[in-house]
């Protein structure tokens, strides 16, 4: 009896002893613990995704790739998933459970280190939230404490809900949502059991049962889970056996839609209105005016274009490999490509061996995959270059001035005719394309291959526009009185300068003169000098002055050598300047970004093009922001349609008649700058507006031949056929205040019987001429400009 006294005294004290370590290591342990306010407003990371206005999943942003998902929205069965796989008693427990704890703590110490955890979903929530990772059994009480506590606050639906939504599922997935979208492509009412249960299983170790690295660990895990699921009767052995029966199928990550230059105006323009942060963790839905069509379109155009002129430039010598390396090197270039076609597209680059040359100058080639035979080939070998004494060359000009086997080329497309000899591109180019009917942004492409370098030429260089500059010389001639029918004198010039020896003397393409002409034919034939008298005659001042009404973004020299385009601009500027032309005379910013809604749905942005947005029209008062704002009208209707009536003529008889073969009504004008160093072609129907420049990252000529004609309408062409389509043919509707009148187009007048050819030219209302030239072509020529000058 005494015996037994003593013990329950013993046992008292012990009990007493436990009682207070408990308590004081609970007010120790509690007393700097973090507020549970973090979980009551959970407003975790969330991924931003841009969608294009037919409503498709183009683009997303984030830190932290998670899509928040209600807590009924969740599915029974991948909510029980989770449950049989990490915590089959949560609905019962009080946020700890005393049996896992024990059975992790003698895990621990028989393997002598933490290889087990006993926690709860509650203790999950509690260290993924408030707590840091750290492995110590001082965490694991604070732990046990916060979930006590979390387990008192909130109901268990509300538990689950944080952490199925908060947990890391690797592939850079956060929450259920998000791991089903970047594992299988699929939303969660779409899931299959054996899915769900792949998913649930990752929590224990995402990178080591990650399917798509280790898809054998990922599938014994998977099934685990399923036998936990039907243990745990959260599935019926039936249903197990057909999930057991299923694959992984994992889906590969897409890569985003929307690329290129188009890409990088959007994210800047949100990173500039709200913020890098904001941007990538508030999950904002995004609408943006996108066509891949029509932006893959473009892509092809460039790089179609820029492959066409290489094929005019000089070959550069190519690296040499001795046959030691060969094998090596096509078994490296085999693997690359072995899931591809066995021809490259038309656009497409790829690797080459020169394995043989024939007696006859053909080329026996390899590219890894198969051998191809290439003709003799015509291109021209580039000079090497000039070494002063005593140097030597590069290594790569060591060489004889033909192929050689071991030669490393480059091999391009030409679809069922096989491939022919290419190079890297030594040229770039870049266009830029606006929907006039719907003022957004159709296609901006930055150059050649976008991904390697991701310099934006649309937006950033700053290059010559050459010719392409002269409309708005011309529109400026109208305003000032001129008409299509005035008569201007192309003839040759010379300006002296201060200096003895400042002499410039500027001249036309192959150096050729029409003496009189009509400002119309100046203008198709882009004659240079006529332009320099125009400006003369209309003053540099009111020229400047004009120039401000585009969005040019710049200031310009008040220089003859304006006439000619000799300034910079980048072809962004360009084309949204030529709006003014192609718009009846309405300057407006073309819209990429449409609308960016919060989280919750509320609209923080919604941009509509000037020419179409009614309620800026109705009252400029109303809109919220820059981007709800009217068209500004900075150039008269009727002078706009005039000197797009002109630039219909640039392309049915000019510079630009290679446009012909778009077979619609279009107006355009080519620019190509000294010893072709860039070539442009700017061209418009009444729905789109494209812009595209060629030349080389660093201003050197490109050829004699690489001109705005040559090597940049081609690229506009393919482009705005593929645009256009699906759309009708339309043409260009005068507005108010125009007449039609025949005239002869070599003197400008109307016909006389000396007449070899009559043309319908448009006129302001009041401002045709009147009288013909019945004296004839022999006449004396009256008026310097045919305004009585």
């Amino acid at each position: 009896m005494r015996v037994f006294s003593i013990i329950v005294k013993l046992g008292l004290v012990v009990a007493l002893f436990a009682v207070t370590a408990l308590t004081i290591g609970y007010f120790h342990f509690s007393g700097n613990l973090p507020e549970l306010s973090k979980l009551s407003d959970y407003q975790p990371p969330l991924v931003s995704r841009v969608y294009n206005d037919r409503g498709v999943l183009i683009a997303e942003y984030a830190d932290q790739h998670r899509i928040l998902t209600p807590f009924e929205q969740i599915p029974a069965r991948l909510k029980h998933a989770f449950l049989a796989a990490e915590d089959q008693q949560f609905y019962e427990h009080p946020g700890i459970n005393p049996a896992r704890i024990v059975s992790a703590a003698l895990a621990n110490i028989r393997a002598g280190h933490t290889v087990q955890g006993g926690s709860t979903i509650t203790q999950q929530v509690a260290k993924n939230f408030l707590l840091t990772s750290e492995r110590s059994y001082s965490r694991k009480i604070r732990e046990v404490i916060l979930a006590y506590r979390i387990e008192k606050k909130f109901s268990k639906d509300e538990i689950l809900y944080l952490y199925l939504n908060q947990i890391y599922l690797g592939r850079g997935a956060y929450g259920v949502a998000s791991a089903a979208w970047r594992y299988f492509h699929k939303r969660l009412d779409e899931l299959t059991l054996a899915e769900c249960a792949m998913l649930a299983g990752l929590p224990k170790a995402p990178s080591s049962y990650a399917p798509h690295s280790h898809p054998e660990k990922a599938l014994k895990r998977r099934n685990t889970v399923l036998y936990l699921m039907q243990q745990s009767h959260f599935a019926s052995p039936e249903e197990v056996v057909e999930a057991l029966k299923e694959p992984i199928r994992v889906t590969p990550l897409e890569r985003p839609k929307l690329t290129n230059a188009y890409a990088d105006q959007v994210y800047s323009q949100l990173v500039k209105r709200f913020g890098s942060k904001t941007l990538r963790r508030q999950g904002l839905t995004i609408v943006v005016p996108y066509d891949p069509e029509a932006q893959g379109a473009a892509v092809r155009s460039v790089r179609h274009g820029v492959l066409e002129i290489e094929q005019r430039q000089y070959y550069r010598y190519p690296p040499h490999h001795a046959a030691s390396e060969w094998s090596e090197l096509l078994k490296s270039w085999a693997e690359k490509r072995h899931d591809k076609p066995a021809i490259p597209a038309d656009d497409e680059l790829i690797p080459a061996l020169v394995v043989r040359v024939e007696k006859n100058g053909d080329l026996l080639v390899n590219d890894g995959i198969n051998e191809w035979t290439l003709n003799k080939p015509k291109w021209r070998w580039e000079a090497r270059p000039e070494i002063p004494e005593g140097e030597t060359l590069p290594p790569r000009y060591d060489r004889p001035a033909r192929w050689i086997a071991g030669d490393e080329i480059r091999l391009q497309g030409i679809g069922k005719q096989g491939v022919r000899l290419a190079q890297e591109p030594s040229v770039e180019s870049a266009l830029y394309a606006v929907d006039l009917q719907k003022g957004t942004v159709l296609a901006r492409v930055g150059g050649f291959d976008y991904k390697r370098g991701g310099f934006d030429r649309i937006a950033r260089a700053m290059r010559q526009p050459g010719s392409a500059f002269k409309p708005f010389l011309y529109a400026t001639a109208l305003e000032a009185g001129f008409t299509p029918a005035s008569i201007v004198m192309d003839t040759p010039v010379v300006f002296e300068g201060d200096q003895l020896d400042d002499i410039w003397r500027p001249e036309n393409y192959k150096n050729r003169f029409a003496g009189r002409v009509t400002l119309r034919n100046a203008l198709e034939h882009s004659r240079n000098l006529a332009s320099i008298k125009v400006l003369q005659n209309i003053g540099i001042n009111r020229f400047l002055r004009a120039l401000e009404n585009y969005p040019f973004g710049r200031k310009f020299p008040p220089q003859l050598a304006l006439a000619l385009g000799a300034t910079e601009v980048t072809p962004e500027a360009l084309t949204e300047s030529y709006i003014v032309l192609a718009d009846g005379g309405r300057k407006w910013k073309p819209v990429a970004v449409q609308q960016v809604q919060d989280r919750t749905g509320n609209t923080l942005h919604r941009s509509v093009a000037g020419n179409r947005c009614q309620v800026c029209h109705a009252s400029p008062v109303l809109p919220v922001n820059d981007s709800m704002s009217p068209a500004e009208q900075v150039l008269d209707p009727v002078n706009a349609f005039l000197i797009t009536n002109m630039l219909k003529g640039v392309i049915e008889h000019g510079t630009g008649r290679r446009a012909r073969a778009l077979g619609r009504p279009a107006a355009g004008k080519t620019g190509t700058t000294n010893k072709q160093v860039d070539a442009w072609f700017m061209g418009y129907t009444p729905q789109i507006l494209t812009g595209v420049w060629a030349g080389r990252d660093v201003p050197t000529p490109m050829g004699r031949h690489e001109t705005g004609s040559h090597a940049a309408l081609p690229t506009w062409l393919e482009a705005m056929q593929a645009f256009h389509k699906t759309r009708p043919v339309e043409d260009f509707v005068p507005p108010e205040g125009i007449e039609w009148v025949a005239i002869d187009p070599k003197t400008g007048l109307l016909p006389s019987e000396h007449s070899r050819q009559v043309y319908l030219e448009a006129f302001r209302a009041g401002t045709a001429p009147t009288e013909a030239d019945d004296a004839g072509p022999e006449d004396g020529e009256k008026g310097f400009f045919g305004l009585g000058l």
